[in-house]
């Protein structure tokens, strides 16, 4: 069975610990499709599935949190921007959730793709401005 998400290698940035957690992510966001192919019932707390997208909310706070740290560390210019980005990708996974669990937004295909353009956007649109970064240094 084809992966809901298939990881890209052009997706690399070429940073050690940003690339691995990406592709943890990427494996989280496929075990929530997986979920969803497998599951009769709505998404609900206490459910595998929501589970996973607790844990995927969890694990991007961390992913963002060390990305941030490694853009102060290396002195990249567009950090506050970057940082911005984050809070609000943060804050749609928050409303998302919210929103589930009050019953006021089906856990479908389209939102699980709504969930994977969430993801996958920010990799390879702003990540990749790190890398180049990274490159020109």
């Amino acid at each position: 069975m084809k992966a809901f998400l298939e990881w890209r290698d052009d997706w690399f940035l070429g940073i050690g610990l940003i690339d691995q957690q990406h592709l943890e992510l990427v494996d989280l966001v496929n075990r929530i499709a997986a979920s969803l192919d497998t599951s009769q019932q709505p998404f609900a707390n206490g459910s595998d599935a929501m589970d996973l997208v607790l844990k995927l909310q969890e694990e991007t706070r961390r992913h963002f949190r060390d990305e941030e740290a490694f853009m102060l560390e290396h002195d990249y210019p567009a950090r506050v921007s970057h940082h911005r980005e984050h809070a609000l990708l943060q804050a749609e996974l928050r409303v998302l959730i919210r929103e589930i669990e009050a019953g006021k937004r089906a856990f479908d295909l389209e939102t699980l793709k709504s969930l994977k353009h969430w993801l996958i956007d920010h990799v390879i649109d702003s990540d990749q401005a790190i890398a180049r970064y990274m490159e020109r240094r």
